[in-house]
């Protein structure tokens, strides 16, 4: 029988509010702390979780980002006059997400969103290989990289998986007593905060649910090791809907033409900018100035938030909305969600959680500072 095995557990959007305003397990997972999320979305996040960098340098900030020359959508241009009725439904759009994930090999996440069909030719997609696996956020080093180094027998859950299958299969190996580390992932939180929000009547129904799962995982690890230590994380909260902004129509309405003048990605809660004409620069200024429920983001807000690149990959210009305001239509969606993240990192929704069954030597203050804390846990794992 194995001495000790850590278990880390990723909660997808459990939020500092959310887990004290309903306590969750108080008792069993004591040492709790607040930390800071990255800026940006899940795709921002999970990667600055798993390499403990920020995306200035694991490159990943927003799905989409400008590369026009090496662009693989450039055949989309031929699609525009597709019958929006038909190609703007999700399901549609899932389908052929799917097909095109399949046909150029992706083995990330991958989706098209609502990303218009004529405007793709002049953009990237980041996520082209599964950030889990070893080798997945390279050069920079992920978890799996500094698992594979020690020679350590680990558990990483597929994330293509549903929760129940991921726990299962945790619990399956935890009942052969060989790993002797984990990284548990879960993500069905998330998509039932989007749409009943932090305030929903289920969202206690759903933190029980986790509390009878973790129980099980708990009784396979006692059954099997002498010892363990099991951790909660996640990688930001959710923040309820207040309002829509509509940037594009008052941009689109400027005698300027996409692709020629300027090059614009809307996402859900920030819209990103590359220019080309000066004349049509400082107009979509003045209408972003305009716009009282967001703000440009300055150089040093960029760097603060570790998200300024010398080459604009992720725009020129980025605007961010406050809290609780959503750009509708965007290219994620034509609708607007009930709850939705992305917005400042100290907004107190925004804030993510980590808790633990034992305390640890560095207390996060950033969902980066996961890593360090795991990477410490293998070194505890081979003796260092």
């Amino acid at each position: 029988m194995k001495r000790r095995v850590y278990i880390f557990m990723f909660i997808d959007a459990l939020g500092w509010e959310i887990v004290n305003k309903n306590r969750f397990m108080e008792k069993e997972l004591p040492f709790r702390y607040p930390a800071k999320m990255q800026f940006g979305y899940s795709c921002t996040a999970i990667p600055t979780i798993l390499t403990g960098k920020n995306p200035q340098a694991h490159k990943h900030l927003s799905f989409y980002y400008y590369n026009e020359e090496n662009s693989p959508f450039k055949i989309f241009k031929l699609l525009k006059f597709l019958p929006s009725k038909i190609f703007d439904r999700w399901r549609v759009r899932h389908l052929l997400s799917k097909m095109i994930k399949k046909v150029k090999g992706y083995t990330g996440y991958f989706e098209l969103y609502a990303m218009p069909f004529d405007r793709l030719q002049y953009f990237d997609y980041i996520e082209k290989k599964d950030l889990f696996v070893p080798g997945g956020l390279a050069p920079v080093k992920n978890i799996a990289d500094e698992l594979e180094d020690r020679k350590i027998k680990y558990h990483i859950s597929n994330w293509r998986l549903s929760e129940k299958e991921n726990i299962e299969k945790l619990t399956s190996d935890l009942n052969k007593g060989e790993i002797e580390f984990a990284f548990l992932y879960t993500a069905a939180m998330d998509g039932l905060l989007h749409k009943v929000t932090k305030d929903g009547e289920e969202i206690p129904e759903k933190l029980e649910f986790y509390k009878k799962e973790i129980s099980k995982v708990w009784e396979a690890a006692k059954s099997n090791y002498q010892d363990f230590e099991f951790y909660v994380m996640s990688d930001h909260g959710m923040t309820s809907l207040i309002d829509e902004v509509d940037l594009k129509k008052p941009i689109e309405r400027l005698p300027y033409k996409f692709g020629k003048d300027y090059v614009a990605v809307y996402d859900s809660t920030m819209a990103r900018f590359w220019f080309r004409n000066s004349q049509a620069k400082k107009e979509i200024i003045k209408i972003l100035r305009n716009e009282k429920n967001g703000k440009i983001l300055s150089r040093e807000e960029l760097e603060k938030f570790g998200v300024y690149f010398e080459d604009n990959m992720y725009g020129e210009l980025i605007f961010l909305l406050e809290p609780g305001y959503q750009i509708v239509p965007s290219d994620m969606g034509i609708n607007s969600l009930p709850g939705m993240h992305g917005y400042h990192p100290e907004d107190k929704d925004s804030i993510a959680s980590f808790l633990g069954t034992k305390n640890v030597k560095n207390p996060p203050e950033w969902v980066g500072d996961y890593f360090k804390i795991m990477v410490d846990k293998m070194d505890e794992i081979v003796g260092k």
